[in-house]
């Protein structure tokens, strides 16, 4: 399939399970409403696993999306865009899984670069995402820093996560792999439009990692000043 037709099917797809979906989940918000009191405790689980299914696929309905419009980036949308400013955006974005992990984010002062501000939000918040997810025993640490190269900037995204055995290290960015099965949460398509972004700013991106040393995500962007 042409990324074109991949983005049709996608955006029928999200568009036409969207609306069922919210049916589904207010029905079963005012089933657990409905006696609550005098719910046996097989129909309260059943209700339950059906609300949990609702979140899953609305999450998934969201990655699909956001993996939809990673494959059609106009050129158009391009401009100049503060670094920090959409890394501040992203941690906005996730402020209550960062709480909630007891997680730190620290970053050094980041360039501008010419992209798609909305695009770049996601790249980051997807990275970031990733991080907070993938922890280890400690709370999670991560540190975003950014160096020139050549006419780019090569960012990192460093964290104290559980790591990537070696030989996942490309698989990873293909749609739909999840190396921790349903243990963790996430649709597997998080890294997948990371890549797909980075690669229509003209970047790339890999990752350095090792079982229980965590993980540094490296990915190139224009620099402003040299477009």
């Amino acid at each position: 399939m042409l990324d074109r037709d991949w983005q049709l099917f996608l955006d029928t797809a999200v568009h036409d399970l969207r609306s069922p979906l919210r049916a589904i989940g207010l029905s079963a918000g005012l089933l657990a409403e409905m006696n609550a009191e005098a719910q046996s405790d097989d129909v309260r689980q059943l209700t339950e696993r059906v609300q949990d299914g609702v979140v899953k696929m609305t999450a998934l309905l969201k990655a699909l999306s956001e993996y939809s419009l990673a494959l059609h980036i106009e050129d158009g949308s391009f401009a100049p865009v503060p670094t920090d400013g959409v890394v501040r955006a992203a941690l906005a974005a996730i402020a209550p899984m960062i709480r909630d992990t007891g997680a730190s984010v620290d970053y050094t002062p980041l360039p501008t670069v010419i992209g798609n501000w909305e695009h770049l939000s996601t790249l980051f918040r997807s990275l970031l995402t990733n991080a907070l997810q993938y922890r280890g025993a400690d709370p999670p640490g991560v540190t975003i820093s950014a160096e020139r190269d050549g006419d780019d900037w090569r960012f990192a995204v460093r964290d104290n996560g559980i790591g990537i055995d070696t030989k996942y290290r490309d698989l990873i960015f293909a749609p739909f792999q999840r190396l921790h099965g349903s243990d963790k949460p996430g649709a597997g398509l998080g890294l997948a439009t990371c890549k797909r972004i980075v690669e229509r700013h003209g970047g790339r991106i890999g990752v350095e990692s090792a079982i229980g040393e965590g993980s540094t995500f490296f990915f190139t962007l224009p620099d402003a000043t040299s477009a």
